[in-house]
């Protein structure tokens, strides 16, 4: 009998594992500067184990910055516990009276997950970029 961990396999792109090039495509960030000391770090496609470690220093170096910072994720489509865990660390690293606000796209993935998990205790969430 094969047992499981439970964890789920890893996704494969047309039965070829993916290489670290894949994970390119899986997330997008885009860093913005519209001014007033303000920095949106905009992301799209997928937060997970294999797609944090490229965000975390830049994440973390913006909300270490002297400015306010939104993490937009509306167009993030799946978020696992590192990338909440990577979200919550630089809410925790703020220096200076920086904010960090988080948006998300009401009834997407990534908000019921949220609030599953309750995160909104830990970060504030807003559902568009003009509430924060």
């Amino acid at each position: 009998m094969e047992r499981s961990s439970g964890a789920a396999p890893p996704r494969r792109s047309g039965g070829v594992p993916r290489d670290k090039g894949a994970d390119r495509e899986l997330l997008a960030i885009e860093i913005e500067r519209p001014g007033n000391g303000l920095t949106v770090v905009a992301l799209a496609g997928e937060l997970d184990l294999s797609t944090t470690p490229r965000l975390e220093g830049r994440l973390l170096s913006e909300a270490k910055g002297q400015g306010n910072v939104v993490v937009d994720l509306t167009r993030l489509t799946f978020i696992d516990s590192l990338g909440i865990g990577l979200l919550i660390n630089a809410h925790r690293e703020r220096e200076n009276g920086a904010v960090l606000h988080t948006v998300v796209s009401p009834g997407s993935q990534v908000e019921r997950v949220f609030a599953l998990a309750g995160i909104d205790s830990a970060l504030p969430l807003f559902l568009e970029r003009a509430e924060r």
